[in-house]
Order: C-alpha cells, then structure tokens, then sequence
C-alpha cells in the first residue's frame, strides 16, 4: 500500500517545471506589457498631434504667417496643447490656458534624432514650424527594448 501526498522527486520535477516557465514567461510579458505602453503613446501623441493642427487651423489667435498658432508640449511624461497669440512665445512650462493634457505611460521614451522630443508648433494653415525648441522631425516612440514606432506630423 503505497502513502498518501507526493514524494520529493515528483516535488522537485514540478518546481522545475514551474520554473521553467517562469523564465520563459517573464521576457514575453515584459516585451507585451512595453508594447502596449508603446502603441498606447504613439496613439496619444497622434491625437495630441491632430488636435494641435485642429487648434492651428482655427487660428482663434489670430496668427499671421508662419507664425506657430498652436503648440503641442511633452512636459516630463505629459502632453499639453496651447494657442497662440500673435508675438507670444512659446512657454511650455506654462498651466494657464492648457487646452488638453493628457499624461504618457511612464515607460514610453519619445525622441526626434536621439534627442527628447520637447514640442512641436503649427502654423495657421496646420503645417509644422520650426522653432529654437520645437521640431519638425519625425518622432520615434520607444518602450523598454522595442523597435521604435514613428509618428510623422503629416
């Protein structure tokens, strides 16, 4: 008559096993958590993005030329959107009159040409300006070792 329970090799075995899968798991969770940071910044920088041209376009400023209208701000993992008036500098700083804000995942890196991306202006006809501060460029969104993912302001 055999006793009741496991003996310690079936133990053994199956923390092994379990261990096992652990090790595989992780990395995979990992990489699918990051992903989904990375789909969900690139997503919020878009619509940041359009909402800008949409505030540019209006132009309730009064903005001549290619004057910036509207600026789409990153401070720290935040996003925020001004107007602007004609002759007003661009103060990212700034929590008066903010438009829409709207925080970023906190694992999400968002750079243009290896530098943190730290605004992005229009123009009243919802073309990007270039400013001493705000790019032009195409904006890389990474999350931990994933591929980046590009967001163009077209």
């Amino acid at each position: 008559m055999y006793g009741r329970g496991f003996t310690l090799i079936e133990l053994m075995i199956t923390i092994t096993i379990f261990g096992l899968l652990l090790l595989v798991g992780v990395p995979l969770t990992q990489s699918w958590t990051n992903s989904g940071y990375q789909r969900d910044a690139a997503g919020l920088l878009k619509q940041g993005i359009s909402r800008a041209k949409a505030i540019a376009l209006r132009n309730q400023g009064a903005v001549q030329d290619s004057a910036p209208a509207a600026v789409l701000c990153r401070s720290g993992q935040n996003l925020k959107l001004f107007s602007l008036t004609p002759g007003q500098t661009i103060d990212c700083t700034s929590t008066t009159q903010i438009l829409w804000s709207t925080p970023l995942p906190s694992a999400a890196v968002i750079q243009v040409a290896n530098a943190d991306l730290a605004c992005v202006a229009f123009s009243n006809r919802g073309f990007a300006v270039s400013t001493t501060s705000c790019t032009t460029g195409t904006i890389q969104v990474t999350a931990g070792s994933e591929s980046s993912v590009n967001v163009p302001l077209i």
